[in-house]
């Protein structure tokens, strides 16, 4: 009878061991060994099993096999010894039975939730059983590799992002910081085209211009950084900084040329990914782009504040919606001047409201009336939101697409 004991004992341990080692190494992140692995023996030994997980599973597995099958024949003859070839069915289903719960289901449970401490110690006799069975798994990798799929990245954008999420309703990342993982992700899905302001709304001075000449432009200009163009707007030459300019003027040099200020511009391609584009605007040390078709004409300009929205929301200061003026929130959001021309905004957003008015005139005449903040409008797969009112107009307006 006590060698049944010893025997089942010796089952249930010895596989609740190998279970829990193998729901351990299976349970802890490959990011946080690498970061034990600076300082531990073992971390590092861990890691190499990580790296290659076929080896030590194939080695876990048959190891739980063969104490399996050994430990349940040897204590099936000792049962048929002692009580009679009769009791060993029953004996068998019992086994079957305490093998499930106490040598795989808990121990698994243990292993996920210890997995750092079992896996970190486990990893030495892991690594040398793997050794030993090395012959064992090189068969079992020959026989099973046309059945095995090709190796993938361990993790994809698509885990991540929802990882992201998870931390937000679990409260272990904050819900900004989620966010901030989610719109990098769609950086690398929207270009320069859908984040640039069109040609049409492009800001630009003359480089053959004197600041005298040009001074009430480059005072009211809405930003810092501006276009330059010799001969035709579609010919842009390079960019000057308002800064620059304004200081010039307040030293009395108003005869100097526009030209004179100028400095190098960024080119790039309409279908430029936004994530390039910041590596682009980093790499350059440049704030803004001038956006190229194709065929190599300029189309609009894109700027390093643009893509920073993509990824931390609107930026949105008082000179950025001045009138005639549309500012890109997202792909699918935009904010308007209540004096834009509505074929402009068509142009600009791509859409296909029927009128020649202003946005203003053409919200009164839909409603009838003087809009208060916060009302909306719904067109077709249109929203437009009334942000802002003066006593008699509407001053800007937010508008979002429904896709």
């Amino acid at each position: 009878m006590s060698s049944l004991i010893l025997i089942v004992l010796a089952i249930l341990v010895l596989d609740a061991i190998v279970s829990a080692s193998e729901a351990a190494i299976f349970t802890v992140p490959i990011n946080r060994v690498r970061q034990l692995a600076e300082k531990s023996k073992n971390a590092r030994l861990l890691l190499s099993l990580k790296e290659s997980m076929e080896g030590p599973i194939v080695t876990l597995i048959s190891l739980s096999n063969l104490i399996t099958i050994i430990g349940s024949v040897l204590a099936g003859l000792v049962v048929a010894e002692e009580f009679g070839k009769q009791w060993v069915g029953f004996f068998a289903a019992l086994l079957t039975f305490l093998i499930m719960i106490a040598a795989e289901i808990i121990p698994k449970r243990l292993g996920e939730r210890f997995a750092e401490l079992i896996s970190l110690v486990m990893a030495a006799p892991i690594k040398a059983a793997a050794t030993v069975f090395a012959p064992i798994t090189w068969l079992i990798q020959k026989i099973t590799s046309p059945f095995t799929a090709a190796d993938k990245p361990a993790t994809s954008r698509e885990e991540i992002a929802f990882l992201a999420r998870l931390g937000q309703k679990e409260g272990t990342i904050k819900e900004y910081e989620g966010q901030l993982i989610s719109r990098a992700f769609k950086l690398a899905d929207i270009t320069a085209g859908d984040m640039m302001t069109p040609k049409p709304f492009v800001f630009s001075l003359n480089g053959a211009s004197s600041l005298g000449e040009a001074q009430e432009l480059i005072k009211n200009a809405s930003h810092s950084r501006i276009p330059v163009y010799e001969n035709s707007k579609d010919n842009i030459t390079g960019m000057v900084h308002q800064r620059d300019m304004l200081k010039a003027l307040a030293e009395d040099k108003h005869a100097s040329l526009i030209k004179e200020y100028m400095h190098k511009h960024l080119t790039v391609p309409e279908s430029r990914l936004g994530d390039d584009l910041l590596k682009d605007f980093l790499e350059s040390k440049n704030h803004l782009a001038l956006v190229v078709s194709d065929y190599g004409n300029m189309v609009g300009i894109v700027g390093l504040e643009d893509v920073l929205e993509e990824l931390v929301g609107e930026i949105v200061d008082e000179k950025d919606i001045a009138p005639q003026f549309i500012k890109r929130i997202s792909r699918s959001e935009i904010l308007v001047h209540g004096q834009t021309h509505v074929p402009h905004i068509n142009h600009f957003f791509n859409t296909s409201i029927n009128s020649k008015k202003s946005l203003n005139g053409f919200i009164l005449r839909k409603l009838g009336h003087l809009p208060s903040a916060g009302e909306s409008i719904t067109l077709d797969n249109l929203t437009l939101i009334i942000e802002e009112v003066s006593a008699s107009s509407i001053e800007r307006v937010r508008m979002v697409k429904r896709e």
